[in-house]
C-alpha cells in the first residue's frame, strides 16, 4: 500500500481542534470524474468524531452535519474513513504532498476537488493556495458552509458558498460569494439572486471535470460569474438518491 498523500496536519480554522487533510488519486466518482479527492477529517478519525459529535472541527455549523441529524450525502464509513485508516496505519506521517509527482500529474490532467468530505475552510487558506499554485489543476471545485464567517472570506476566490435555500443564497451573494444552492424544487430556483444555472451533472450528465462552472478563480483570471443550483425534493427524492450514489463511492 502506497504512503498517504498528506496535505495538512494541524489545527482547524473552525475551532482549533486537530485535523488532517489527505488526498487520494484514481477516483471512480462518476459525478466528478477522476479528479483528486481531498478528505478533511478529524485527527481521531471521521467515525469516532461523528459518534462523539466532535466533527464540528471539519463540518462547522453545516446543517447537513451527520452527528447532529443532518442528511450529509457522504458515506463516512467508506472513503473518508478508508483514507484516514491508511494514514493512521502508516504511522500518521506529516505533510508530504510535495514529494508526489503523481499528485501534480493528476491535478493537471483531471483537477482538484477541495473537500470530498469536510469543509475546505477548516484548512488554512495558504495550504490550498500553495497546493493550487504548485500543481496548477485543470479545474477546481469546492464548497463551504462557513461563508458567513469572517475567517472564510478569503476563500471566495476558490470556493462557492454552499447554500440550502434561497435566503442563504441571497445573503451569500450580497457578501460577494458565488453560491451552490440546493433548493426544494426547480421552481424555487427562479428566486435565486444573480445569474445561476442548474448543475450540469444533473441536467446533462456532464462530470465536474468536464464542466468547470464551479471552477474557482486562478491567478490569471477572476472567478466565473455564474452560480449553480440543484433541485432536491427531500431526503428520499430521486435527485438526491442519484447524487448520493454518484458521490458516495468507496474510493
Amino acid at each position: 500500500m502506497s504512503a498517504p498523500i498528506v496535505l495538512y496536519v494541524g489545527p482547524s480554522m473552525i475551532n482549533g481542534a486537530p485535523i488532517v487533510v489527505l488526498a487520494t488519486l484514481d477516483s471512480r466518482n462518476v459525478k466528478t470524474g477522476p479528479m483528486i479527492q481531498t478528505w478533511i477529517v478529524p485527527e481521531n478519525g471521521p467515525l469516532d468524531a461523528t459518534k462523539n459529535a466532535s466533527d464540528d472541527s471539519v463540518c462547522g455549523d453545516c446543517p447537513r452535519r451527520r452527528s447532529t441529524g443532518g442528511d450529509c450525502y457522504v458515506r463516512i464509513d467508506a472513503a473518508p474513513n478508508a483514507a484516514w485508516k491508511k494514514w493512521d496505519r502508516a504511522g500518521r506521517p506529516g505533510v508530504n504532498w510535495d514529494e508526489s509527482l503523481a499528485l501534480q500529474a493528476e491535478g493537471r490532467d483531471h483537477g482538484l476537488r477541495m473537500g470530498a468530505y469536510g469543509d475546505p475552510a477548516a484548512v488554512p487558506f495558504h495550504v490550498w493556495r500553495d497546493l493550487i499554485d504548485a500543481i496548477d489543476p485543470k479545474v477546481i471545485t469546492g464548497y463551504t458552509h462557513q461563508w458567513m464567517h469572517g475567517f472564510a472570506s478569503e476563500f471566495r476566490t476558490v470556493l462557492m458558498a454552499s447554500c440550502d435555500n434561497v435566503a442563504d443564497a441571497t445573503q451569500a451573494s450580497a457578501l460577494g460569494w458565488r453560491y451552490f444552492a440546493a433548493v426544494p424544487t426547480s421552481a424555487q430556483a427562479i428566486g435565486l439572486p444573480g445569474k445561476s444555472v442548474q448543475c450540469l451533472s444533473d441536467s446533462r450528465g456532464i462530470t465536474c471535470e468536464e464542466c468547470g462552472i464551479c471552477n474557482g478563480a486562478r491567478a490569471d483570471r477572476t472567478a466565473q460569474p455564474v452560480s449553480v443550483w440543484i433541485a432536491e425534493h427531500g431526503p428520499m427524492s430521486s435527485a438526491k438518491a442519484k447524487r448520493v450514489r454518484a458521490l458516495s463511492v468507496l474510493a
